[in-house]
């Protein structure tokens, strides 16, 4: 596959169409949270029109969101609560983890959040205007870079540019408190896939290279070259989003291949098919399968086999290896009708 060098022009171009995702994603998760998919008090405070999506949309939506948490809390529950984690969600828009997570005392060392200046200004002005998001951070929360920033003992929201992931970003992480020496999480819900693969790979590279002990956690579209993946590209690219990452890490093999030859621990990845169906508990199945009816069930089988999510973890010592044991998905033994789930 050719690539096409981006003008100043087309990047900015996209630059803002990809920014622009955010809205749509925030709003879907709503969607789903009052549709009742998902427990999520906080995200209400940034969408400005809600919007009723499909059942398909919705029960994506509760996939991509359960799957995620669930490795999330895995890594949280690394090494007990005294040992000390750190996580740091990349192009983290209007993501409410972090007042989720401590709303419901999870315990974390602190959680830093990276976007473009123009979405974390709009996230700093919605936290200081609802006491329900600022009383989380507490009373030692310090602004900064003219509203862009939210500095706070266990929450840092930093502006830049993913593209300069070393010479920017990696020094005011520094700056306000990452430590290499913990483990650290990295977080990348469709952020890295819209990257050119040159400045996603680098960032990769960096943690595999710089940190002591970490874990990194996407969620991407994957197949591209059949038809419902060429039509997906199709309908994005006409609203100007092209995902430059995906002919580099078009299926899950490669996903995890991504980091096991830049020298990662272990690798693993499941399309959301999978998630659905071996990954999720029996009862939270039954509970979403009575929200609302889903006659889409090809459409929907052809949407999950589309999305994946990925993990891997890097350790330098080998002691430090068994950490990361238990942070995968459970299989679950199946006695239901999975079709008279997914209709029903």
């Amino acid at each position: 596959m050719a690539f096409r060098t981006p003008s100043t022009t087309d990047t900015s171009s996209q630059d803002n169409a990809i920014r622009g995702t955010n809205d749509d994603a925030v709003t879907s998760k709503l969607s789903a949270v009052n549709t009742g998919y998902i427990n999520d008090i906080f995200v209400k405070y940034f969408v400005k029109r809600p919007s009723k999506r499909p059942p398909i949309i919705n029960r994506g939506s509760y996939v991509r969101n359960t799957g995620l948490d669930i490795l999330i809390t895995k890594f949280l529950e690394v090494g007990g609560e005294k040992l000390k984690k750190q996580i740091v969600s990349l192009g983290a828009g209007s993501d409410t983890r972090y007042f989720h997570f401590k709303n419901t005392l999870r315990k974390f060392h602190k959680y830093f959040e990276i976007d473009f200046p123009e979405i974390t200004s709009k996230k700093v002005a919605i936290i200081l205007r609802n006491k329900d998001l600022s009383h989380l951070i507490g009373t030692k929360m310090q602004i900064g870079k003219g509203g862009t920033e939210i500095y706070a003992p266990d929450y840092c929201l930093i502006s830049g540019d993913l593209r300069e992931w070393e010479d920017n970003l990696v020094p005011r992480l520094e700056e306000h408190g990452f430590n290499r020496s913990i483990p650290t999480l990295f977080l990348s819900e469709c952020v890295l896939i819209y990257m050119d693969p040159i400045d996603s790979n680098k960032i990769v590279q960096w943690v595999g290279d710089n940190m002591k002990v970490a874990m990194f956690i996407v969620f991407e579209q994957i197949l591209p070259n059949d038809p419902f993946g060429s039509v997906m590209l199709q309908n994005l690219r006409a609203v100007n989003i092209e995902l430059r990452g995906i002919y580099a890490y078009p299926d899950l093999q490669s996903q995890k291949d991504r980091y096991l030859r830049r020298g990662w621990t272990h690798a693993e990845a499941v399309d959301i098919n999978e998630i659905h169906d071996l990954h999720i508990d029996s009862n939270e199945l039954s509970r979403i399968s009575k929200l609302e009816f889903l006659d889409e069930l090809e459409e929907w089988r052809l949407l999950a086999t589309h999305y994946c999510i990925a993990w891997a973890y890097t350790v330098k010592d080998a002691k430090d290896k068994s950490l990361f044991d238990h942070v995968k998905f459970v299989n679950y033994e199946r006695t239901e009708n999975l079709s008279y789930l997914t209709y029903v």
